[in-house]
This record gives structure tokens, sequence and C-alpha cells, in this order.
């Protein structure tokens, strides 16, 4: 009756992957590899463009197709921009300006963009349901405007910042047949910023695998780190928090001077680390995602101080590495995840953060207890094989409305003809 219906493909897009670097990225691969092993076909749609810290109007790679285990990843020329004009307005942004939508289209339009990855969205354009994250890229934003709404979705891994409020972005939303949400507190966010309460919107969570486990011994070797150790992991940023940390780590040395404990912070992006704290704050750039999980398995807790997140991969991780967290409270995810799990402290004051790594570092057992809080609520709520098969629900569901959509426009074309077939009669 369907005129031989089947299910479109899935598609997630995304502005870059290849180097595993940022959490949207790695979230993109492990949910495409998740799908695939339940049988489902996916491809990942992105652009010739590797990591974001690379020229985004550079192709770093060829484009074609390129086939990783069970996933095809189709690579697209970047096009032209403006980096002078994208960072202006992004500036005046962080600094508390309101754009005009016209300079708001304008930012959009010197972001990381590629126009053939939105004429393969055009033209295959019933081809594939297409999963667009995170939400405040180009690809993101131009390509949701290539597709049929039809077919259009968003994981948009949104954050509670200054980005967020630009009115552009409340058509992007509204376009979107549904929404996949990687926590609660970022679902109730969107819903009430783009008014989304009566469209479909999914609590899908983020993912992460068992096989997690660092080894310890390993990293003190190669790092050559025998004192105990906090970690921070992240982009070295201030909207990743590394800079508050810094103060109030400075803070708890001057607070308890008998502290053997040293900071550890991992990842890319520039940071000065005052002179009065070279001696007990390293920074380091870990070659590998292994060796990242080895110092999550060294060290005494994580600190993740970032007030902007969707889910955190790095918290699920470390937990699961055995390891309490102690988060910012003013980042509403990872204070979520904090109280629901039990599995570390927060903090919103440099008064607050010294009293909280205090009790971490003299109570063991408890540090111990909160860890072990923490990995339980890992595996009951974000192991990628739960995620994946909500993914997929959500994805049986729809093809049962477009199935029914289809069968129906195919009834309805044979009452037509009939009817014309009668009257011509």
């Amino acid at each position: 009756m369907s005129g031989g219906w089947t299910p479109p493909a899935t598609a997630l897009v995304t502005p870059w992957f290849g180097t595993g670097k940022g959490g949207a990225e790695v979230f993109c691969g492990g949910l495409a590899r998740a799908v695939a092993a339940l049988g489902r076909p996916v491809e990942i749609l992105t652009t010739c463009c590797i990591d974001p810290f690379r020229d985004w109007a550079r192709d770093q790679c060829e484009p074609g197709e390129e086939t990783f285990g069970l996933v095809t990843v189709r690579r697209f020329r970047v096009s032209p921009r403006n980096a002078d004009i994208y960072h202006h307005y992004s500036r005046l942004l962080d600094m508390g300006f309101e754009l005009a939508e016209p300079q708001q289209e304008e930012l959009l339009a010197n972001s990381v963009n590629s126009r053939d990855l939105c004429r393969f969205i055009t033209r295959h354009g019933r081809q594939y349901r297409f999963f667009f994250l995170p939400y405040l890229y180009g690809t993101t934003f131009y390509g949701m405007r290539a597709a049929f709404p039809r077919h259009a979705f968003l994981i948009p891994c949104l954050h509670n910042e200054p980005f967020a409020y630009m009115s552009i972005l409340q058509g992007m939303f509204a376009r979107a047949r549904g929404c996949l949400f990687l926590s609660p507190p970022e679902r109730d966010f969107a819903t009430a910023l783009y008014g989304l309460h009566d469209a479909r919107r999914l609590l899908l969570g983020g993912g992460v695998t068992r096989e997690c486990l660092g080894d310890g011994a390993r990293f003190r070797r190669s790092a050559r780190m025998d004192a105990p150790f906090i970690l921070f992991v992240g982009r070295k940023v201030p909207g990743k928090g590394a800079d508050i940390l810094l103060r109030c780590f400075r803070e708890y040395l001057a607070a308890r001077p008998g502290s053997p404990l040293h900071l550890v912070l991992i990842g890319g992006g520039q940071l000065d680390i005052p002179a009065p704290l070279r001696e007990r704050a390293h920074s380091l750039e870990a070659a590998t995602h292994d060796e990242v999980r080895d110092a999550m398995a060294a060290c005494e807790f994580l600190v993740h101080p970032s007030l902007y997140e969707s889910f955190s991969i790095v918290m699920m991780e470390a937990w699961l590495n055995g390891k309490p967290v102690l988060v910012n409270g003013e980042c509403e995810v990872t204070l979520h995840h904090v109280l629901q799990s039990g599995g570390g402290l927060y903090f919103t004051t440099v008064g607050e953060f010294v009293e909280s790594a205090a009790v971490l570092e003299d109570n063991p057992a408890l540090a111990r207890r909160m860890g072990a809080a923490g990995a339980e609520y890992v595996r009951q709520h974000y192991l990628w094989p739960d995620v994946a098969m909500r993914f997929h629900n959500f994805l049986a569901q729809l093809d049962a409305e477009d199935r029914m959509t289809a069968e129906r426009r195919a009834m309805a074309d044979e009452t037509a003809a009939r009817r014309y077939n009668t009257t011509e009669e």
C-alpha cells in the first residue's frame, strides 16, 4: 500500500570529525558506532576540517568517503569565511552586547560552513533523517535550512551561554521536527528559551563506554608525578573554568600550607600559570585519550570548574575510574549530575572550593564512596548500549509514523485515481 516505503538512513551532521577533540565530536562518533552496532544504517556528514582548533576555512583532508567499522564518514569542502568578523561578533556577545539579526546572520555566515554539504543535504533530503550537532555553528544553522523539515532534527549540546540567546536561533529550533537532549537541565533550558513545550523532545543522554579504565601507575611514570594531585581535563580557556581553578587552587594552598596536593591540567589551549604556582600546577597535553584516562586513575579527584556543559563525558569517565568530582555549582548540568549521583561536591565561591577540596583530601574513604556512587550512576543511565537503544526506539517511532503517513498518502492517491477513472467512464 505504501509503494515500497523504506526508512530513511540516519545521518549525524557535525562541523568536524577526525581527532576526537571536543565533547560533541566524541559523542557523535560514539553514537554512530553504537547505533550501527544495532543494525541501523548510519553516516557522519562533516567537513574537511578535522577539529575546532585549526583554520575553519581550510580543508585539512580530501573530500570523499571513509569507512570506520560500520560507519561511513562523508567529508565536504569548507567554504570561505572572514574570521575577523566572526571573532568580532563573538566577542561582542561575550561582553553582553545584543546583536541585531543581520549581525547574528553575519556571525553564522562566517562560522564553519560548507556549501557542498548543504547541497548534498538538499539533493538527498528524503533519503536521510539529518541530526545536526552542536547548535552553534554554521553547518547546523544552514544545514537545518537546507533539510526538509520532517527530516531535520537537532542534538543541540546546548549551554547556558550568550550565544544561545540570539533571536535568530528561535527559528532554527522551531524548524526541527525533534530535539534530542543530553541531560535534563539542557532539555529544560532549551524548552524555556525556545518555547519547545509542544515539540517532540527526547532525553537521549550522553554516552560513555565501560572500557575507560586508566592505568594510574603508567601515568605517574610518564608524567614523573609522584605527589598526590587533583586533575582538570578540558580546554584551558576561561569558558571551561581553567582560570577559576587556578585562583581557587592558589587560595587552597594558602589556606592549607601543609597540603601535598598538586594540580595537573590536561587539554589544549594556552594558559599562563602564575609564577607562585609553577612548582605545584602542571599544564600537560595528552597525545591520546588513554593518557587522559590514566591521569584519571592516578588523581585524587577531578575538578570540573566549567560553566558551560550540556553533559560532560570527562565527569562520567572519572566516575567509572572510581574518582569523586568537584564541580562548579553555577553550571546546572554538572551540578545536576553530582546531586543525582552523590558522586562528589560542588563550589560557588573560592571559600567553598577550599572547604570542599579539604573534605575530599582529608577523607579518602568518603572520596572512594563518592567515586563508587558516581560509577553506579553512570552504569544505570549513560552507557552506550542504553543510549543507543533510546535513539533506536526514537527512530522506530518515526518509522511507524512516516510509514503510516505514506500509506495514507497512497490510499488517498488510489481513491483520487478511482474517482478520476469513474468520471472518465
